[in-house]
């Protein structure tokens, strides 16, 4: 909503909207003309792949920006509406903790016996009470740790009610005020759970000291040889001022210390010790309104860093500060001991007024004196009045008018004669107060007319209108209370925004101090006053494939008087939705909204739940729990309704009976031995006429790699030749691909397979799994589903590239790292402009922030002598800024003069030499290289190894056209075709390397046919090397082949399937691995058997057991389907995942944890915590926890697994 009142735009003025992810990366940008009478509707997409986290929504219309926070994130609706209230606003430690708890269903049935529990969390609050904002309540000498602990633990009742009873003892030695972070789960009996998350005061102390400080220079420090006047004030846990004696006030001096040195004060050690000596010691009083004073004068000979303290001797609560004193060099030294202004105190008769009402400002004054009166805004001064004073006490009257709302600031200055002795106030005073206006008139009051309660999948009406008949411009969203519960959303409301208390936007110095001897004080005060934000909970957990209840109309105009009506369809949704209309009325800048919770339910309702993906083998409960709600619904039959592969052990249909509306149980045994993909199970329930029905989608996956054979032939010219082969592994997951070439093998689809299923995804990863296949197209001849398919690798690993970009045009190594990664980097641009070249569409603004990044990174390089050297990472980069067309010619030179340049450089650096169109130089310098390639131990700084390096020189002399380069690709291709382990990155640009030769240098045609199980296939090819996937029986195959050319064709059939849980074999070298599960009280547990709604920590620590450092290892951890990850990294509670890792990446399923680590010795073990529920009922594998090196095949541990169960 956009309000230009104060400063018209002109008609059709556009808006523009740009949103940034965590990251500070540009995401969404839309620039609009298209309103309705000023308000603007955007529409932005998210994708799953998105990252998670705190978005950032700037808007920009005519030279003014707005900004809003978005939090985007996996969440997974509620079911379950929590309601806690304590009886105390204010939590505090010598009152017991007293509070009731009510759970309910969504759509109002009760939730019975319900296992429920609050955690809570203490942590340092830095705010202070809300009267006074400028004085500090924080003791800079004690340091807090945040605590944990369980409030409640336990089911509610019959009626879903219970009572909290529990006495804090948290913070003895708290620096003032806590947070108290409530974490509420409320679990269903089918193990699900909802929760709330809120955030709560907490008072360690009976009552609490503040520091106010005087204005400072402009460092913030004080100078010496002046009394500095410092406030205090003494209020308890609620904000009331207290009188209290005997404050002790402790001043100490301290270490210097300078702004560079980030380490941490100690100033615990100059409290307790009896080493430091205090520089002073006194005792103050406060008043009656809990307020004293007290004057610190510094001499200059003991200038430097202090620390004040003062300590309330009842509460033992302290506040304090540290402060710098040095010399005021500027000032003469005649008005040392200089008094400040003072201030005029004065009030209005009340807080608030309505626009037409009259506010009486009072103060005290002598007889004889003039008041100058300002009423002020945030941008200018309204009006000016001066007044005499009267006697004792002058009252001034100040008219409300509509120009004031929402607040005005009233500034006084009173002005006495010169020679006046009636009393001893200074000549001038100078006071200023906030009053807050409102007009009735800006309110609108949205009526919204619908039913007040509705069935699943029921067609509705809304009706719109306005309570006083005004015209408005409205919106309507219609979101479940599931997911508006997560973060406790208000319905939002224009009018709080717009008429917001704004800060006071007029300065007012005078020159009073300059024309007047008599005085001489100094006014530099400025009042900024704004207002304060507001908390949020929320709940994480992976897209449960579910589809959020969110509908969105408008905007619509209402004329005055007018009523509107609009229809909107519910899905098959049982629970509670909540339809918001936010209005507002730009000529009148009026604004309001109101809005309406209804439950959604019908007689009959049916739920059930079930993990999120289960593993063939595996055999789950599904809880069904059926509400009966009216009393005709007596008998439900309850059925199910399975996709392919799924089958029910035991009974196929259950049968309840209800004597009373309630909530009963069913649970079906499923075994889903022989599913696979996404599979559905659908649970109708009948009874008495009625019925409902409840889907629920999981993915049926077997985790473990795909393992593949090869069998390799060499077809004669014009022979035949016939192969048999069988499958193995878990039926289903079996394939097969032949593979024909009229070029020695080299294992294409095998070692792109495995780029293709390569678990993680780092910068280097993600390029690798799509960099080969751009080429493959040219080199192949390919089906056209499999053209499609390569098509769209290649595109969504662009767009998931894009998202490792950081602002400065660099990429991350993970996404949402900070630091850019110099490798990646190169890597990533290369592969995204070889993309380019072929017709694919690079992010928006991707290139030219990339190539602004690789330049200034070229010229920052220097080459060193003697410590390693990257000289081949400024080759790449080089290499890259030429391919993009922009090549950096004196960077060039100054690394070709490098006299050390390595092997593996020149030959990067002749090809950025030759796409300069230098060839003299590139020939030179290829000719100083050879190919006798040498491992280098700074290989793991670009991912590297003595393959990818020939592989990487191969590249060049492709380019460049070397006569060297057939023995090259010789090597390369039996290297590929072995059995050898390669990284992904040495992988990946061997197969780029080899399909650009190929490409190159052509191969003989084919001509070719084969049958497989009674069918059969031709190919007749210009291309050298042709695939194709077989269609395979379970069991035994056989495949003929026949060559119709005069040519010699090598044939790989690559056989593969997935092996079964449990065949998993155990491995170890490098790392020693060691896996322990404990309950939340750290004692050892067995997991083989657990009990729902159990939560238990898993705790793995991996050693390095070699005598180097060994960088990039990836921990993955697989938990069974029916163990749920607790994530509550996004709600006001905070992580529950602990973890020494530079990466996280926590999934449905697994958390996988990236890491270096250092030789053996101290510090070459790391540890990892992932909290853990047991919430689905049935028999499960738990798998072995893996840990390799990514770049490195001598490290890699990997544990056997265990059948485990989760029992009622």
């Amino acid at each position: 909503m956009l309000n230009d009142n104060a400063n018209k735009l002109p008609s059709g003025h556009p808006v523009k909207l740009e949103i940034t992810d965590p990251n500070g990366k540009l995401v969404y940008k839309n620039v609009t003309t298209d309103n309705l009478n000023n308000v603007f509707k955007f529409t932005v997409p998210t994708v799953q792949e998105d990252k998670t986290g705190q978005y950032n929504a700037k808007v920009s219309v005519g030279g003014a920006t707005f900004y809003k926070g978005l939090k985007i994130e996996t969440v997974k609706p509620n079911r379950l509406k929590i309601k806690v209230e304590f009886e105390d606003d204010i939590l505090t430690s010598n009152t017991p903790l007293k509070g009731t708890l009510d759970v309910k269903w969504l759509h109002g049935a009760v939730g019975k016996n319900l296992k429920t529990e609050i955690k809570a969390k203490f942590s340092t609050a830095y705010t202070a009470f809300e009267n006074y904002k400028q004085y500090t309540f924080n003791d800079p000498t004690r340091n807090f740790q945040t605590e944990e602990t369980i409030i409640f633990d336990g089911k509610v009742d019959e009626n879903g009610l219970a009572t909290i009873n529990n006495k804090l003892a948290i913070g003895k030695n708290a620096p003032g005020m806590l947070n108290a972070q409530f974490l509420v789960r409320a679990f269903e009996n089918g193990g699900d759970f909802s929760m709330d998350a809120f955030t709560k005061p907490y008072a360690p102390y009976e009552s609490f000291v503040g520091l106010r400080s005087p204005k400072g220079n402009a460092y913030g420090s004080f100078f010496t040889d002046e009394n500095q006047a410092f406030d205090i004030v003494v209020v308890d846990a609620k904000g009331k001022p207290i009188k209290r004696n005997n404050l002790e006030v402790k001043v100490y001096k301290i270490e210097w210390r300078w702004w560079w040195n980030s380490s941490y004060d100690d100033l615990s050690s100059y409290v307790s010790s009896s080493y430091h000596k205090p520089y002073s010691t006194s005792k103050i009083n406060t008043d009656t309104k809990g307020k004293g004073t007290f004057n610190l004068k510094i001499p200059n000979n003991e200038r430097g860093r202090y620390l004040i303290r003062i300590s309330d001797p009842v509460s033992g609560h302290a506040t304090g500060r540290t402060a710098y004193f040095y010399k005021n060099w500027w000032q003469n030294s005649g008005s040392t001991n200089k008094e400040a202004a003072k201030m005029l105190i004065f009030s209005a008769d009340k807080e608030k007024y309505n626009v037409g009402e009259t506010a009486k400002l009072t103060f005290a004054s002598g007889s004889e004196g003039r008041a100058l009166v300002s009423i002020e805004n945030g941008t200018e001064v309204l009006d000016t009045k001066w007044v005499k004073t009267q006697k004792g006490e002058t009252t001034v009257d100040v008219g409300i008018t509509p120009d004031m709302a929402p607040n005005v600031f009233v500034n006084i200055s009173l002005l006495q004669p010169h020679a006046i002795s009636a009393n001893d106030l200074p000549i001038r005073l100078y006071g200023i107060i906030p009053i807050m206006v409102e007009d009735p008139e800006t309110k609108l009051e949205p009526q919204l007319n619908m039913p007040d309660t509705l069935q699943p999948e029921q067609k509705f009406d809304v009706q719109i209108s306005e309570k006083n008949n005004k015209a408005m411009t409205y919106t309507i969203a219609m979101v479940e209370e599931g997911l508006l519960d997560l973060t406790r959303f208000k319905t939002p409301n224009a009018w709080n925004e717009f008429y917001k208390r704004e800060a006071l936007g007029v300065k007012t110095w005078d020159v009073f101090d300059d024309v007047i001897g008599a005085y001489s004080g100094s006014i530099d005060q400025v009042f900024a006053i704004g207002g304060d934000g507001s908390a949020a909970g929320g709940k994480n957990k992976k897209a449960n494939r579910f589809k959020p209840v969110v509908t969105y109309l408008g905007p619509f105009k209402l004329e005055a008087g007018e009523k509107k009506s609009h229809s909107i369809k519910l899905p098959n949704y049982i629970g509670a939705v909540r339809t918001m209309v936010v209005a507002a009325d730009n000529k009148n800048e009026a604004y309001g909204s109101t809005d309406k919770s209804v439950e959604v339910k019908k007689p009959l309702m049916v739920l059930a739940t079930l993990p999120r993906k289960l593993s063939p083998g595996e055999k789950v409960t599904l809880p069904v729990t059926v509400f009966a709600m009216e009393p005709k619904v007596k008998n439900v039959s309850i059925s199910l309704k399975l996709s392919n592969g799924i089958s029910v052990v035991g009974e196929q249909k259950k049968v309840l009976t209800f004597a009373k509306p309630d909530e009963q149980m069913a649970y079906f045994q499923l075994d889903v031995s022989k599913a696979k993909g996404i599979n559905t199970v659908e649970v109708i329930a009948t009874g008495n006429g009625e019925k409902s029905t409840y889907k629920v989608e999981f993915d049926v996956v077997n985790p473990n790699p795909i393992t593949s054979k090869t069998i390799d032939k060499t077809l004669e010219a014009n022979a035949s030749e016939t192969l048999n082969f069988s499958t193995f592994g878990v039926s289903g997951t079996n394939g097969a691909t032949v593979e024909f070439s009229t070029l020695p093998p080299m294992d294409f689809s095998r070692r792109l397979q495995y780029l293709i299923q390569y678990p993680h995804g780092c910068v280097e990863q993600t390029t690798s799994s799509v960099f080969p296949q751009l080429f493959l197209a040219d080199i192949f001849d390919l089906t056209f589903e499999k053209k499609k398919e390569i098509q769209t690798n290649i595109e969504n690993g662009i767009k998931r590239l894009g998202h490792f970009q950081r602002p400065s045009g660099g990429l991350s190594y993970w996404i949402g790292e900070n630091a850019a990664n110099d490798w990646g980097t190169s890597y990533a641009g290369h592969f995204m402009l070889e993309a380019e070249k072929k017709g694919f569409v690079l992010p928006l603004t991707f290139k030219n922030n990339w190539i602004k990044y690789q330049t200034q990174a070229a010229r920052d390089w220097r080459p060193s002598y003697r410590s390693y050297n990257s000289d081949l990472a400024q080759a790449y980069r080089l290499y890259t800024l030429a391919l993009a067309g922009s090549p950096d010619l004196s960077s060039m030179n100054r690394l070709r003069e490098f006299s050390e340049i390595s092997n593996e450089a020149k030959w990067r650096l002749a090809a950025a030499y030759a796409l300069a169109g230098q060839k003299e130089a590139s020939d030179n310098i290829s000719q100083s290289a050879n190919i006798n390639f040498k491992p280098l131990k700074n290989n793991y700084y670009t991912y590297g190894s003595v393959d990818r390096n020939r592989a990487m020189a191969l590249e060049t002399m492709v380019l460049t056209k070397n006569s060297k380069m057939r023995d090259l690709a010789e090597t390369i291709a039996k290297d590929l075709s072995s059995n050898r382990w390669m990284s992904t990155q040495t992988s990946a640009f061997s197969l780029l390397a080899m399909a650009k030769m190929v490409n190159a240098n052509g191969g003989k045609a084919l001509s070719l046919s084969y049958s497989i199980n009674g069918k059969t296939e031709t190919i007749t090819t210009k291309s050298a090397i042709a695939s194709r996937e077989l269609q395979v029986n379970n069991g035994a195959n056989s495949i003929t082949l026949t060559n119709q050319k005069d040519n010699l064709v090598y044939v790989r059939v690559l056989n593969s399937g997935k092996l079964p849980l449990g065949n998993e074999i155990a491995e170890q070298r490098g790392l020693s691995i060691s896996v322990a599960y404990k309950d939340l009280d750290g004692n050892k547990i067995d997991v083989s058997k657990l009990q729902q709604g159990q939560d238990f920590l898993a705790t793995v620590q991996v050693s390095n057991l070699k005598d180097y450092n060994v960088n990039d290892i990836a921990l993955t951890q697989i938990f069974p389907s029916g163990w749920e990850i607790v994530n509550t990294r996004f709600t006001a509670f905070g992580s529950s995942t602990t973890s020494q890792a530079r990466f996280t990446d926590i999934r449905d399923d697994r958390v996988n944890f990236y890491f270096d680590l250092s030789k053996k010795g101290k510090y070459s073990t790391k540890t990892f915590n992932v909290m853990l529920n047991a919430a689905y009922l049935g028999t499960y594998y738990l798998y072995g926890v893996q840990a390799e090196a990514m770049y490195d095949n001598d490290f890699l541990v990997r544990t056997k697994g265990q059948w485990i169960e989760v029992n009622k």
